[in-house]
């Protein structure tokens, strides 16, 4: 580490002797001092010691239904069982079955104008994320439809489907949703429209492939820019996998295929039909939009390799100590899973997810010894859940939203840790998204309580919100945070933070370089852990529940519970 001066050196060390004190519970105050036995229990060395076991060789990268995963799961359960906690599933096991469809799908879909054809090859132009879960299923001759952003927003006065039938279609949207100019300042965004700045569950993926497939669509493709972002690539890596996907029941709905698209496809099929994207595109940001249907036609034809797999969640419990309170749940989440091993790669073959998760599951391993050796337990019950299938599509959250081991409305929030920080300790944190529920202000609490800066932002535009297990919990109506170290690093100079998760981000992120390094300091990691334990432990000790805040989706798309 080089610094500029010994000045800046000692007030280094003092902040970095200061925040690693208190961390282990040496001078915590009267507030945490009923917390000291839990705190001093998280160890760095001990998160390293599950990261290198966790993200191994030998785990082959934690792909669900394979040798990785009955490695993982076992290897978990024995840690919870060490720590003293009791099994999570009522059935005595540390185990809840999750039944998935693996699947290998090569879709087709050929566009017709007038008789003519537009090139549209897969890969290329289109990748699938979700498939009809069928060995073969086709469509002849469905209309393809521009349905703008492809959002229904009541609470926004905002209807891209208003008087339109898409049964039987191919839905085209755009990506991301409508961006709305300050009356007052036009060169800020509306934040009384789709949050402004700030990105809304509206906006992605998820929210416009269900709402498309409940309104009957044959199929839907989001238009990506592949040279603005690597989220069309990431998908072209993942149509070259084994996907997965929850066991449909009778009441599932699904279109054929949900996927991506480039924009230059899209310019393509919708010149053909003498239209043009720009234009269209400027129609469906304003308010009153309507959609349009092409004069071109698509037969669409997925083909399928299916087989079933039954992966699993981890559970581990510990029972609150208030009569009443001990039947209400904090639910702690973390994903266990990573992407497996691609023989077909030369060299390396095996993703170990390092960072992403080996290290989050490695905190919330700490986090629950932290709570097993309180004395005294939390008046409310803790739940610890290490998820599976993440990286295909939050799976094993969406199964426990869906098919919990206790009321869902006995949940009272949901903290997710996805990710961890490697690099040193923080003197700020903060959460994907700023602004949804109360528990903006329980982690606000504990940081302080620490010493930190809690920073009432967002992580970027708010997108990452949407992208790990908590947005299942935040579907199912629990208030749910995926909290996140900061970019301030102690000792460190000023863009050091910035500049080393840029680096992961480009470089290391859903790659098999994600390995443990050997500059990493997890005293950072270690710090987080104490502070989201004291998070957790303020939720568990008071009797109002989290709340959603006004300005958030989530109190008209959580479920009821």
């Amino acid at each position: 580490m080089t610094l500029q001066s010994n000045g800046k050196r000692n007030l280094a060390a003092v902040v970095l002797f200061f925040l690693t004190t208190l961390a282990v519970g040496q001078d915590v105050g009267p507030q945490l001092a009923e917390l000291r036995p839990a705190l001093r229990s998280v160890e760095a060395k001990r998160i390293l010691e599950h990261v290198k076991k966790l993200a191994s060789d030998t785990f082959e990268g934690r792909a669900p239904g394979t040798v990785g995963e009955k490695l993982t799961i076992n290897y978990l359960a024995e840690q919870f069982k060490k720590s003293g906690i009791s099994p999570g599933n009522p059935n005595g096991t540390f185990f809840q079955n999750v039944p998935l469809v693996g699947y290998r799908t090569v879709p087709q879909i050929d566009v017709e104008v007038a008789g003519k054809k537009v090139p549209f090859a897969f890969f290329d132009d289109f990748v699938h994320d979700y498939p009809l879960l069928r060995p073969s299923a086709t469509v002849k001759n469905a209309p393809i439809v521009f349905a703008g952003y492809g959002i229904v927003a009541p609470q926004y006065g905002w209807d891209d489907y208003k008087g339109l039938d898409v049964r039987g279609k191919l839905v085209i949207v755009l990506s991301g949703e409508p961006a709305v100019a300050d009356k007052s300042d036009p060169k800020k965004l509306d934040a009384s429209m789709f949050r402004g700045e700030t990105r809304t569950y509206y906006s992605t993926r998820e929210f416009k492939f269900d709402l498309a497939a409940k309104k009957g669509a044959a199929g839907v493709l989001v238009v990506y820019d592949p040279t603005k972002a690597n989220t069309y690539s990431l998908f072209q890596t993942f149509a070259k996998m084994e996907g997965f996907a929850l066991k449909p029941s009778r009441t599932n709905t699904r279109t054929l295929i949900s996927g991506l698209m480039t924009i230059d496809a899209s310019k393509r099929i919708f010149s053909a039909s003498g239209q043009d994207l720009e234009k269209l595109s400027a129609n469906a940001a304003q308010a009153g939009f309507s959609a349009v249907e092409t004069q071109a036609r698509a037969n669409i034809a997925v083909r399928s390799k299916l087989r079933d797999v039954v992966s699993r969640n981890v559970v581990a419990r510990i029972e609150g100590s208030d009569p009443v309170l001990k039947n209400e749940y904090v639910i702690y989440s973390a994903h266990w899973d990573h992407l497996g091993r691609d023989r077909k790669l030369k060299g390396d073959q095996i993703y170990n997810g390092a960072i992403d998760n080996a290290i989050g599951t490695a905190m919330l391993l700490e986090v629950a010894k932290g709570f097993a050796r309180l004395p005294k337990k939390p008046r409310r019950s803790i739940l610890f859940i290490a998820t599976t299938s993440e990286e295909k599509g939050y799976l094993g959250s969406r199964y426990y939203a869906r098919n919990p081991l206790y009321p869902i409305a006995d949940a009272v929030a949901n903290i997710n840790l996805d990710g961890g920080n490697a690099w040193g300790i923080t003197k700020d944190v903060l959460s994907a998204s700023y602004g949804h529920s109360t528990l903006d202000e329980t982690l606000e609490e504990a940081a302080a309580m620490q010493k930190r800066i809690f920073l009432r932002e967002s992580l970027g535009d708010g997108g990452y919100y949407f992208a790990s297990d908590q947005i299942e919990f935040a579907k199912a109506g629990i208030p749910s945070i995926f909290p996140f170290s900061g970019f301030n690093y102690a000792g460190k100079p000023k863009d050091f933070g910035d500049g080393k998760w840029n680096s992961y981000s480009d470089n290391d992120y859903h790659q098999v370089s994600d390995e443990i390094r050997p500059d990493w300091d997890l005293s950072g990691a270690a710090e987080d852990t104490r502070w989201l334990l004291i998070a957790g432990w303020n939720v568990s000790q008071t009797t109002e529940r989290p709340k959603w805040k006004p300005e958030s989706e989530f109190i008209n798309l959580g479920r009821k519970r």
